[in-house]
């Protein structure tokens, strides 16, 4: 059965972009020392979802392709947002709960990753649709900005199944839910 994942970086005080809705703090690691991690995670990965606000974040990098070629990717709006060529994005509205099934149902064998925003993910792990958290930390402090995981309501404790360091001091917590 498909698991839902919430695979994300985050600064070690909790948030995944600054005020501005940039990650100049993020990008300064480079990503050659997590391509292998992360490979190996995408490669079981069947089916996406994403808010309008991290889709609007790829939107905005109009200097590369889709980044999920191949994948089928839900993006969950209330919005009319503009489609890219060649990327099978389907826009949704509606009960999370519908979705969740759909998204499972699409991903097959492989698992479904929520992808970026934090509120999304929330949102998932509110309705209790939210499998596992794939949390990279990364060594450094942003003081202010778009928190990791906005819940509404505490959590029962989590179970930490997984753990990766990276040479840069980042860190990867594999959290189980549930």
């Amino acid at each position: 059965m498909a698991l839902t994942k919430y695979y994300v970086a985050s600064s070690i005080d909790g948030f995944i972009a600054d005020t501005d809705d940039r990650i100049d703090w993020l990008l300064q690691f480079g990503f050659e020392e997590f391509d292998e991690h992360y490979q190996r995670f995408i490669s079981g990965i069947g089916a996406i979802v994403m808010g309008a606000a991290t889709y609007e974040f790829l939107l905005a990098d109009d200097t590369t392709e889709w980044p999920y070629a191949g994948l089928p990717t839900w993006v969950v709006t209330h919005r009319v947002l503009p489609p890219i060529a060649g990327a099978d994005i389907t826009f949704f509205e509606g009960d999370l709960t519908a979705l969740d099934a759909e998204l499972r149902e699409a991903s097959g064998d492989r698992d479904v990753w929520v992808v970026g925003g934090g509120q999304i993910a929330a949102q998932f792990a509110d309705a209790g649709l939210l499998d596992e958290l794939h949390i990279t930390y990364v060594p450094v402090l942003v003081g202010s900005g778009k928190p990791l995981l906005p819940v509404t309501q505490a959590s029962s404790p989590l179970a930490l199944v997984g753990t990766t360091a990276f040479p840069s001091g980042a860190v990867e917590h594999v959290y189980r839910i549930g």
